[in-house]
This record gives structure tokens, C-alpha cells and sequence, in this order.
């Protein structure tokens, strides 16, 4: 059976601790059976207090996103500047470190970067692939999982559709590597929306279920009903992370509104 999360900006991005706290009672009260956290950097995280707060709401974290420092700090995987390929693997390092710890799943996907980090195609890639091949051989060795997610071609410039991302995940063939889809992703990237999901059953752990305008759940044409019966059809049974990225509505406003459709849509 799927359970489904919420995704909520880093905690370091809010205005103050109430407002963080108060999101997570949202999520709770919407009916959500998790959060999934962005963080930019696991070293400045206040986990005891991010900790205190999860408990406090009674909402376990079942995943993190590591994408924010691309924007923030120019963190990027497939550039040909070697410090900054080094400072991208070592901070990998630490959330694969953080993921092993609280035993929630790292989403990797932004850091990957973009064609104007590196127009060459193959040399990207290579790039990529050797860096997943060291944060994911010491992900495996303290027990993380770092779910891969192939992202459209708008926002990152290598391993766009699933195809190729699996491509990479089973030549890497890491048990700490794993694969994530995205619904806005595929919405771009995919010829088919639901025909991808039986062939990468075996390498999923994780999905985010976003409109294909990025609001709230049901103001798009994502196929949702179908694509929740596909997922289940498949075998898969992991976490469903909501996440409203393009919206004018107030996050609490979202929290409730997708919460409702997922509890009218599941009957």
C-alpha cells in the first residue's frame, strides 16, 4: 500500500521555528503519513531540534531533497572544475551520512547541473557517473539509499527520462543507488505516463507526485487515479511525496487541498 508525505522547504528557510512547526501539524492533520524535507547543507541542520519537531507533530521525515545548494552554492556534479566536483561529492558524502542516521531516503537529481555547466553531453555524463560511483559505493557501505531521479531536460542537462536514468543505475549496480520518478518530470520527458513504472519495479524507492502545473493536486491533467493503480500494480509500495511548487495559494492552503483530493480520489 502506498503512504503518501508532504514536501515542505528546508527548515532553515522559514521565517521562524513556529511557522516550520506549524506546517508539520498541517501535514499531520491533512492526513499525510510523513514529511519530506529540501535541505541545502546536512552540516548546518539543527537535527536535534528538526528531530523535536517531527516527534512533536507526531509526522515521521521519510525522505530529503539535495538540490537546493545547486542554486545556492554553484554545487554541481558534471563541471569540469574538479573543487567543485570534489566539494559536491564530499557534501553527498554527508547527506548520504544523514540519510543512514535518521534512515530516510536522499533524493539526487539538480545536482547533477545543467548544459551550461558542461555542453558536452558525454563528458557529463562520465562526470556523474563517477561521482554517483563514489557517494553511492559509501552510501552502501553505512546502509543510505540514494533514490536517483531523472529530471526534464528544462531544469537539468543529463539523465532526463527514466530510461536513461535507470541505464545508469544499473551500470552503476550499487545496492545504495536506487531509482526515484517524479509525475511532472515524466509529464515532459515520458511518451508514456503509466508504461515506464513496470519495467524500473525493481529499482524504485521512491515518488513525487506533482501536477503537471506544479499547484495543487487535481488543477492539472496528471492522470493521478491511474498512475496510483499502475504504481500498486507494479509491486510498489514505498513513500508518495506531494510537493506544490508552483503556486500563489498559502502552503497550508496546498497541505489541505492536496490532502482532500488523495482522500476523495482513494475513496
Amino acid at each position: 500500500m502506498i503512504k503518501f508525505s508532504y514536501v515542505l522547504p528546508d527548515p532553515l528557510s522559514y521565517a521562524n521555528w513556529a511557522e516550520f512547526e506549524g506546517d508539520l501539524v498541517s501535514v499531520k492533520e491533512a492526513g499525510y503519513d510523513a514529511v519530506e524535507l529540501q535541505i541545502a547543507n546536512p552540516l548546518t541542520l539543527d537535527r536535534a531540534r528538526v528531530a523535536a519537531a517531527l516527534a512533536h507533530a507526531e509526522t515521521p521525515l521519510c525522505a530529503f531533497q539535495t538540490g537546493a545548494s545547486y542554486v545556492s552554492h554553484g554545487n554541481c556534479l558534471c563541471t569540469a572544475d574538479a573543487a567543485v566536483r570534489r566539494r559536491t561529492i564530499d557534501l553527498l558524502k554527508h547527506f548520504a551520512d544523514l540519510a543512514a542516521e535518521l534512515r530516510v531516503v536522499m533524493v539526487v537529481g539538480s545536482l547533477q547541473g545543467r548544459l551550461k555547466d558542461e555542453p558536452d553531453r558525454a563528458a557529463g555524463s562520465a562526470r556523474i557517473a563517477e561521482a554517483l560511483r563514489e557517494v553511492g559505493g559509501h552510501a552502501t557501505d553505512i546502509g543510505a539509499v540514494i533514490a536517483f531521479e531523472p529530471v526534464n531536460h528544462g531544469e537539468v542537462g543529463f539523465h532526463n527520462t527514466i530510461a536513461e536514468a535507470v541505464g545508469l543505475v544499473r551500470h552503476l549496480a550499487l545496492p545504495g543507488v536506487r531509482l526515484m520518478v517524479d509525475s511532472f518530470h515524466m509529464n515532459i520527458e515520458e511518451r508514456d505516463m503509466l508504461a515506464p513504472l513496470a519495467g524500473v519495479a525493481d529499482l524504485l524507492v521512491h515518488v513525487h507526485l506533482s501536477e503537471t502545473n506544479r499547484d495543487v493536486l487535481g488543477t492539472g491533467h496528471w492522470p493521478t487515479a491511474a498512475f496510483l493503480r499502475e504504481l500498486e500494480r507494479v509491486g510498489y509500495g514505498g513513500w508518495c511525496s506531494v510537493g506544490v511548487y508552483n503556486t500563489a495559494r498559502p502552503r497550508r492552503e496546498c497541505i489541505r487541498r492536496c490532502g482532500e483530493f488523495l482522500k476523495e480520489l482513494l475513496g
